[in-house]
């Protein structure tokens, strides 16, 4: 018995899809997961100083100082009011 569609009609469709899928999942890949793989840059984190690295260090105050106020600061003579 001789097949009923030529191979290229069942074979084509196929790899078709199959083609334009690794293409669509690699799209989303490099689109969503690739900034994620990425290592850290340790250039820019050993030039800055240490504290600067830590977001708590920064946050916190010393204790002597005293806090900020959100009144502007006053106007000095050469700046029109």
């Amino acid at each position: 018995m001789a097949a009923r569609y030529h191979p290229d009609v069942i074979w084509g469709p196929f790899l078709l899809a199959l083609a334009l899928g690794l293409i669509v999942s690699a799209g989303l890949y490099f689109a969503y997961l690739w900034p994620q793989v990425e290592p850290a840059d340790d250039d820019r984190a050993a030039a800055e100083p240490p504290g600067a690295a830590d977001p708590d260090v920064a946050a916190r105050a010393p204790a002597d100082s005293e806090p900020a106020s959100d009144a502007p600061a006053p106007a000095s003579e050469s700046t029109p009011a």
